[in-house]
């Protein structure tokens, strides 16, 4: 990896992934967006593709990380993707999926390994990045699945359906689900998890 960047991967990415002192730019950015995405690395270049969703704005971000030993500046760069390009780009995505990995099921079931996926990542601490190698998937696959299965476990939480106890082991890891579900929800839910939040806590 990069070097000072030992935790980049595929997937998401956080201030804590990068090296802010060489991608100052980047980091600035990062912390107003709740929803970043390493989706390309070229480790020689220093070189990141990144797609960011903000305010249900798309943008991808291209930033090559300052090196003074070469006397380079950091490069950022920004393009907002148009919505009506968004499904041209998902359908040629889901054919090249589709292409290249033979023998596995376009869909699957959250129950399975949704459930999988969601205890790993969220309970466990295990990486997209490596549950996606463990479970022969992609790392958007995976977080895609994750996201699905957060969001309906926030929802049961709600509900009621799923107890959330203080007493409980995984009571913060619960609440951060919640949280997530409201940071991720507009209008309605968003307040309904916003309020169950204060009530809860």
């Amino acid at each position: 990896m990069i070097t000072g960047e030992h935790k980049l991967t595929y997937g998401a990415i956080s201030l804590s992934s990068i090296n802010t002192g060489a991608r100052r730019r980047l980091a600035k950015k990062l912390v107003d967006i709740d929803d970043a995405y390493v989706i390309s690395i070229d480790q020689e270049k220093n070189y990141l593709l990144i797609l960011s969703i903000e305010d249900g704005l798309w943008r991808l971000i291209e930033d090559t990380a300052a090196d003074p030993s070469r006397g380079q500046v950091e490069i950022y760069r920004e393009m907002s993707i148009d919505e009506s390009g968004m499904p041209i780009i998902c359908r040629a995505a889901s054919r090249w999926g589709t292409d290249r990995t033979p023998g596995r099921p376009s869909v699957y079931d959250d129950a399975k390994e949704g459930q999988e996926i969601f205890v790993s990542h969220v309970y466990e601490g295990k990486s997209i990045r490596a549950i996606a190698a463990d479970m022969k998937m992609s790392p958007s696959t995976v977080q895609k699945i994750l996201n699905r299965v957060r969001l309906s476990v926030a929802e049961k939480m709600l509900k009621g359906e799923l107890t959330l106890s203080p007493d409980s082991p995984t009571y913060s890891k619960s609440l951060d689900v919640l949280r997530w579900a409201m940071r991720n929800t507009k209008g309605e839910a968003q307040e309904k998890y916003r309020q169950f939040l204060k009530t809860t806590i």
